[in-house]
């Protein structure tokens, strides 16, 4: 990766992102340290690995890596034979390698839930025995023990000893009246590592001995008592003893550990990389992240991403709202174009898009969707913001053609190129002409890019080049305000003038200005706001066809869903006929066998056959009225397999007595559309039957019979309804509101992608009871309201009769 481009895109400050939330001097090292990855196993590696961290995390599972300490310096002066680390290096040494042992037993009691920590956990090598070692010798607070050696207790035993002898002998001097005169304070003190008795200057002779020190005030010295100068020298040389015992214990210690050097760095370092790991994994729960699908190409897909910087921000309690966007390279086009105004947000996504593609590189989790999709890519190379050196002597425009020439020099196949504000800094024309070139150039080397300009004459090329896709960033004009929503596929304008204009530039100025444009500039301009037009048109018409489709899809859902519960219940009315029918059957075979063997063994045989015929009509009876009690099978003949429905052939509903007409065939969902006097409906095709021999009365009388509410409104809200759902309340409500006697009703449907406003034109254009219907005018509703005008009651009714 290029290391001028990682400072562009502030990958340092990711690295400190993670690092701030690492528990151990080496862990913070090795976060501060993170970087891209060189292979894609290795980053879907790191990815994982971070993602069964957040599962211990949310297990309260996570291991105790604050206890690690950096103890690379120590273990470096271990190294040379001979040498002796201090008592707090080695117990510093000796609670890394037990905090280590910790980390591996946490990792492993959950290994089931985390197998690749696993299995870089059972590499740390906790060295129990070292371990046990510098406990049994050193105390935490870094003393040697007593225990620590035979001959270092033997000496502490005659150290104690001694002191006790010259404490006794120096308090008895205290004591003494002919020494009481002389005494400044009667206290035991130590100077110059002796023993020594306070005693005023003036009376120096009252107390033989050597004077090891004075007081600040010279008032008073310090003597150490003729007496006890031979025990002083006694104890001088049993304490250089100790501390050489003391040093033959931690040499003994270190030379243990000597050998061992490299497998207890190992250890740390692997101790402070599962470090590192958990702290991206809770900075990836602090940001709300997701684990992107790394592959191995194929094109940039970030969904709902936010900038990890501005991310944090908005993580904090009070903190601003962050805008998602959705961005994409590398499919269907090969550049993307961001345009717009400044301030709008342009150079935030493009940063957005290089960092975010550093990170799953690096196998961390974004603050984007899990749909994310990012190619493992060999480079990423910027060119952003202004860059002028006075040192030497580099106008603005020159560094960045000095960056685009790096970036040229340096890209191919799978590198992503961000280039902010392409062909700025210099003259327009010129600039426009050398921004093409760059984007045609790189193409043609097979990157992707994405660049930010605000030239016409870029943004009139990406229009016509097949592989080069516009973007913008959408600003407010009425508040003068971003609003960092983000659009593929449309251009912005930078509105400069007319936001000049808003803030109060004098009206002469901005005329003036508008009249140095030109000619010709304001024809490309006039054409790219054609081409913007009619790229808003045909995205509007996609996401309400996007719409219609996944309407289509959840009613055909639904209708495959009734099917399913159709066919559930006509397989459990076949069950239960065929369980009743074989109980009847095996009841009758019964009583036959038995009048059988009775007319058989009968002395009168007249008189038997008599009783059979008697009895088996009653089993006739008992049959005919238990098969009366099961559901009545549809009399009207089903259409024969093979053959399907024909428009205008008359069908009724299954167990209805309702005729009605074929007006549109089968479709996908398995529904037929059926003209009934009061409307057309949909239906599925197992509920309908050929209405040749059926009973039939007028549709119309039934409707009749159905009662209008008493509290009708003369108005039908549908809002909020999906289309089927809206020509179903639709289609009852004129029949109430006819029944109501309305002349006229209104019907609210919303402006919106204009779906409701043709679901409710195409029922009421057919319909038996509609004299006509019309949009409202702007005062009633405009588009949103349509007016619906009835046929009287009586004149329908008449009719009918």
């Amino acid at each position: 990766m290029d290391e001028h481009s990682l400072e562009l895109l502030e990958w340092p400050a990711i690295q400190e992102m993670v690092a701030a939330e690492a528990e151990s001097p080496m862990g913070i090292s090795v976060a501060r340290s993170l970087s891209p990855l060189p292979a894609l196993e290795e980053a879907r590696q790191f990815r994982d690995e971070i993602g069964e961290f957040r599962v211990l995390l949310s297990r309260d599972s996570a291991p105790p890596f604050g206890r690690l300490a950096d103890i690379r310096d120590s273990i470096s002066r271990s190294r040379p034979e001979g040498s002796v680390l201090p008592a707090m290096d080695l117990v510093r040494i000796g609670d890394s390698l037990e905090t280590a042992g910790a980390i591996r037993r946490v990792i492993g009691s959950v290994k089931g839930l985390c197998p690749r920590l696993h299995g870089i956990a059972s590499r740390l090598d906790g060295q129990p025995e070292l371990v046990a070692a510098i406990g049994a010798a050193i105390e935490e607070t870094g003393a040697v023990r007593d225990a620590a050696s035979r001959e270092l207790a033997d000496l502490r035993r005659r150290l104690h000893e001694l002191r006790d002898r010259i404490q006794a002998r120096l308090q008895s001097l205290l004591t003494d009246p002919r020494f009481q005169p002389s005494i400044a304070e009667s206290i035991i003190t130590i100077r110059n590592d002796r023993y020594v008795i306070p005693v005023k200057a003036n009376s120096r002779g009252g107390l033989k001995g050597v004077v090891q020190d004075r007081s600040a005030s010279g008032v008073t010295l310090f003597v150490e008592p003729q007496e006890i100068v031979e025990l002083n020298n006694q104890l001088r040389l049993l304490v250089r003893d100790e501390e050489e015992e003391v040093r033959k214990v931690l040499a003994r210690l270190t030379a243990e550990l000597r050998p061992r050097a490299d497998t207890i760095l190992r250890t740390m370092r692997l101790a402070a990389e599962l470090d590192a790991r958990c702290a991206a994994a809770r900075l990836a729960n602090r940001l709300l992240c997701a684990p992107p699908s790394l592959k191995e190409g194929g094109p940039l897909i970030l969904v709902r991403a936010r900038h990890p910087l501005l991310a944090a921000q908005g993580a904090r309690p009070g903190g601003p709202e962050v805008v998602p966007i959705d961005l994409r390279v590398g499919g269907d086009f090969d550049a993307l174009l961001i345009t717009g105004p400044n301030t709008g947000g342009k150079t935030v996504a493009l940063k957005t898009a290089g960092l975010l593609s550093l990170m799953a590189c690096a196998g961390l989790h974004l603050p984007a969707s899990g749909d994310s999709e990012v190619p493992f890519l060999r480079g990423v190379m910027a060119d952003i913001g202004d860059e002028q050196s006075i040192e030497q002597s580099l106008s603005t425009f020159s560094s960045h053609i000095g960056n685009i020439r790096r970036i040229v020099e340096g890209t191919g196949p799978a590198t992503l190129v961000l280039l902010d504000e392409l062909g700025a800094g210099t003259d327009p024309v010129e600039g426009a002409c050398l921004g093409i070139a760059i984007l045609d150039h790189l193409l043609e080397r097979g990157a992707w890019v994405i660049a930010t300009s605000h030239l016409d004459a870029i943004k009139a090329h990406a229009y016509a080049h097949p592989r080069i896709e516009n973007g913008c960033v959408e600003f407010d004009l009425d508040t003068l305000k971003p609003l960092y929503k983000f659009s593929i596929g449309l251009s912005g304008r930078s509105h400069a003038l007319s936001i000049a204009a808003r803030i109060g530039l004098p009206s002469s100025v901005i005329q003036r200005a508008k009249t140095l444009l030109g000619d010709g500039d304001y024809r490309l301009r006039t054409v790219l706001e054609r081409l913007e037009t009619e790229e808003r048109r045909l995205a509007e018409e996609r996401e309400m066809l996007a719409r219609e489709v996944a309407e289509a899809v959840e009613a055909r859902g639904k209708v495959e869903a009734e099917r399913t519960q159709l066919q559930i219940a006509t397989d459990e009315f076949g069950r239960e006929a065929r369980q009743k029918v074989d109980a009847l059957l095996s009841e009758a075979r019964t009583e036959i066998d038995q009048l059988l063997r009775e007319v058989r063994f009968s002395e009168s045989r007249a008189s038997a056959l008599h009783d059979a015929r008697t009895q088996l009509g009653e089993v006739k009876q008992r049959a005919e009225a238990a098969l009366s009690d099961m559901p009545e099978k549809e009399g009207a003949p089903m259409a024969p397999p093979g053959e399907p429905l024909r428009l205008g052939q008359q069908v009724r509903i299954k167990g209805l007595d309702q005729l009605g007409t074929v007006s549109g065939g089968p479709t996908a969902a398995g529904l037929v559309e059926v003209q009934f006097p009061l409307g057309k409906v949909r239906l599925p095709l197992e509920s309908v039957v050929p209405g040749v021999g059926s009973r039939t009365s007028p549709a119309i009388n039934l409707a009749l019979v159905s009662a209008a509410g008493e509290e009708t409104p003369a108005e039908l809200n549908l809002i909020g309804c999906d289309a089927e759902e809206a020509t179903r309340r639709l289609d009852r409500y004129v029949g109430e509101a006819f029944l109501a006697g309305f002349p006229t009703v209104r019907v609210v449907h919303g402006k919106g992608a204009g779906i409701l406003r043709r679901a409710v034109a195409e029922l009421l254009r057919d319909h038996p009871l509609v004299v006509s219907f019309r949009l409202a005018d702007y005062r009633d509703g405009g588009v949103g309201v349509t007016i619906v005008e009835l046929h009287p009651r009586s004149a329908i009714a008449g009719g009918a009769a």
